[in-house]
């Protein structure tokens, strides 16, 4: 129940990265990455796993990847 938690959390945080105003600089430097939330949300799913904020259990890489495909919506 706590993961799912931390994968809305994340959810939320990808919604303020791609549509918030504050960062409106980086998404016009990067507008592929910063205007798409399926890519945003990778990323930001896949930077959590890797630094531990959300464990799967199954190492760094591994829970990059799973918690950045669950993060992408």
């Amino acid at each position: 129940m706590i993961g799912l938690l931390h994968v809305a959390a994340l959810v939320g945080a990808t919604l303020i990265v791609v549509r918030g105003p504050l960062f409106r600089p980086i998404q016009r430097l990067w507008p592929a990455l910063f205007q798409c939330s399926q890519c945003a949300g990778f990323w930001v799913g896949a930077a959590a796993g890797a630094s531990g904020v959300v464990p799967v259990g199954h190492g760094r890489a591994v829970d990059a990847l799973v918690v950045g495909a669950g993060a992408s919506f």
